[in-house]
């Protein structure tokens, strides 16, 4: 179990606002609809690996349920955001070569069938800091390794050996890691309630929402190179509270994981029947002349 500080706060944060998505709504176009820009982006996917990683982050949840979140990153101008994702895509020597940091397109997270939850949350006014900040990080692996960070969290979404919950080993999300180190380096702490070096979505949304009173003794408070730190502020939509994975033969009805078709008919329909081929129109004329 990773050691969790609880807040003292008896409510949660007022400024992070539940904003259900409209039907049929993307999350490109929610984001546009609540204003957002600049700061920090949470995803929730549903796939095999977005899921384990949900799943991983349960036990950092005083229910024990998986968490709604398996990506963050620092949203760009509403298109775009910085982040170090473990869907691999591209040439692999620019992982690296990067720090493993990548620029992710909203268009390809932006489905809410693959990408459920999603959550807009600042903690600064003074979003280029935080920039300056991530591209040292890109330069430079002496400042954090995320490579290191994402051996073991692919190793264990794939299941490859004997692989535990890196979380249970203080081996932080590689994507958390990124933004919490780049916070970090600007003067503010992202996750005031954890214990060890573990980070990942579910710490930054659990101080976005609890953490508030810790935030507004610093409100406004900065100094050269540092960023400004405000109360949380920010708009989220979970579309699937209770975390599902959609497997290969799964698809998404009126947000309802379900079997398709063919996967129906594949369990349904004897094996003999399935490899039997069908008869052909000529054979069942030649059989009736019998």
């Amino acid at each position: 179990m990773i050691s969790i500080r609880q807040s003292n706060a008896t409510a949660p944060n007022e400024s992070l606002v539940d904003t259900p998505a409209k039907e049929k709504e993307t999350n490109e176009q929610w984001l546009k609809r609540i204003g957002a820009a600049d700061g920090i982006i949470l995803l929730g996917g549903n796939s095999v690996a977005h899921f384990r990683i949900r799943y991983a982050q349960s036990h950092t949840r005083n229910d024990l349920t998986p968490s709604y979140w398996s990506l963050v990153g620092i949203l760009r101008g509403g298109k775009a955001f910085i982040s170090v994702p473990l869907d691999l895509s591209g040439d692999a020597s620019a992982v690296p070569q990067q720090n493993g940091l990548q620029t992710c397109s909203m268009a390809d997270y932006s489905d809410p069938d693959r990408f459920p939850n999603i959550a807009f949350i600042r903690f600064t006014l003074d979003d280029q800091i935080i920039i300056d900040y991530i591209e040292q990080i890109k330069r430079q692996r002496s400042i954090i390794d995320l490579p290191t960070l994402m051996l073991p969290w692919l190793s264990y979404i794939w299941s490859v050996g004997n692989s535990t919950n890196p979380l249970s080993e203080g081996l932080g999300l590689p994507s958390a890691a990124m933004v919490e180190t780049a916070y970090g380096i600007a003067g503010i702490e992202l996750t005031p309630g954890m214990a060890s070096s573990a980070s990942c979505p579910e710490a930054i949304w659990q101080t976005a929402k609890w953490w508030h009173q810790f935030y507004e003794e610093d409100a406004g408070a900065g100094s050269d190179g540092n960023a400004g730190t405000q109360v949380p502020t920010g708009n989220y939509a979970v579309r699937q509270p209770a975390a599902a994975a959609v497997g290969p033969r799964d698809q998404v009805v009126k947000k309802q994981v379900v079997p398709t078709e063919e996967a129906v008919v594949a369990v349904e329909t004897p094996k003999a029947a399935r490899k039997a081929p069908a008869a052909s129109k000529k054979e069942v004329k030649a059989g009736a002349r019998k």
